[in-house]
Parts: structure tokens; sequence; C-alpha cells
């Protein structure tokens, strides 16, 4: 979801991206586009593969690697372990930057205590890991919800691009703001900021790849697209 549009941009970049899925292959969506030829697509299990291997060579690794749903013990390996896993890999094989597509920390503050605590227990265990081995070149992209694409879908949870634009401007209203900076951190509150677009999120990533933010947590919408703007 948010991996291949990520490709597609840093092809549009001129860059040179291997993108590496368990299919090893474009997105449906993208497959007759002309950026889906020009990327070296790897099929490969991080639990399984070597990912040093993959990523020798590169002087950025951008992480959207994520479990949702399952045990916790499911969602913390998911989450944790593959990611550190990708870190140190990336350390070893001399990269210079690392991007990490995280959540929000307003997710964690309204749901973490009633669900999805190996999701977020995963997620801190991989942001550690990631900021002890790329203290000074490492990017954290963490948004609340992602919308994006052309299909309304329930597993996994995804809003069509058209629909959640709309929502993401009503939300980002002042008097809408006020009230869900009331209601924080209850679930409520969450559910009133806005969401973020996956092209968005996608461009803050390429941004961070390439060295054009700088270090550090980009955290919600507001801050996702402040630094896509300034990037460009």
């Amino acid at each position: 979801f948010v991996g291949s549009r990520l490709v597609e941009q840093l092809i549009g970049e001129g860059c040179e991206v291997t993108g590496v899925s368990k299919s090893g292959t474009p997105p449906s969506w993208g497959k007759e586009q002309g950026w889906a030829n020009k990327a070296n697509w790897l099929a490969g299990d991080v639990n399984t593969m070597d990912v040093a291997s993959a990523i020798k060579g590169a002087s950025a690794v951008v992480s959207c690697v994520g479990v949702i749903g399952g045990s916790d013990e499911a969602m913390q390996e998911g989450n944790g372990a593959m990611n550190c896993k990708i870190a140190e890999a990336a350390s070893q094989a001399g990269c210079s930057r690392f991007v990490y597509v995280s959540v929000s920390e307003a997710v964690e503050k309204a749901v973490g205590s009633i669900a999805l605590k190996g999701y977020f227990a995963g997620k801190r265990d991989a942001e550690a890991k990631i900021k002890e081995l790329f203290p000074d070149t490492s990017v954290i992209i963490a948004p609340t919800f992602i919308y994006g694409g052309e299909e309304f879908s329930a597993t996994p949870p995804r809003v069509a691009a058209w629909y959640g634009s709309l929502v993401e401007k009503a939300l980002s209203l002042g008097p809408v703001r006020s009230v869900a900076s009331a209601l924080l951190p209850s679930p409520l509150g969450l559910a009133l900021l806005p969401p973020v677009n996956v092209d968005s999120v996608a461009a803050a990533a390429a941004a961070g790849a390439l060295g054009r933010v700088a270090a550090g947590r980009l955290d919600g919408t507001d801050e996702i697209n402040s630094a896509v703007a300034g990037s460009q």
C-alpha cells in the first residue's frame, strides 16, 4: 500500500529502487505503468531471507513492514523483531539512512490500553532499534489513519482517496480540531483527527530516504504534510 507508492515516487526521482515483498511483483494497480517496469522487484520473507544481500549497496532503506491482527505475540514479532532485523541488516550493509513507517503516539494513547498491545509493543521495539543504529539519519513516519487508492476495504481497513480527502479536509477545520484536542486521548478524540493520504506518507518516506527532511519523528498528518511541502 505505502511501499508500492514509495517505489513509484522514488523511480520518479530517478532513483534505482529495489522493492521487496512476499509476491515479488508490482501491485495490480501499477503493473501497466511505466515506473513499475523500472524497479527491481524481489520476492522474499523477512523471517527467512538474507536481508543483507537484498539491500547490499543501497544508500537508504525504507521499511513499511507491519502486521495488525492475530495474537499479541504475533503482532509484536511482525512489527518489532522483523523490523529490527531489517535495521540491523541495513546497518551492517553500510546504508546511510533508514526510514520506518510506524504509527502515531495518539493511536497508542487512545486504544493501546484496551487493544493491539502487541502491535504497539512491536512498533516501540522497532523504533528503539532504528534510533540506536541510525541515531542521526533515521526518519520515523507516524500516521494515524492512512487513506488512498480507488477502493474501500474492511480487511485491511482502507478508505478510497476521494472519500478520505473529504474527511481530511473536514477534520482539519478549526472547530473540529478544538473538539478533538479536548477529547484526546480518548478513542473519540482519535476518530476526529484528520487522516493522511497514502501519497503523502510515501512522499515523506521518499524525502527521508533522499535526505531531504531532518532526522527525527513525523507524528500525525500535519507533520507529515508539512515535511512533504518543505522537501519540494
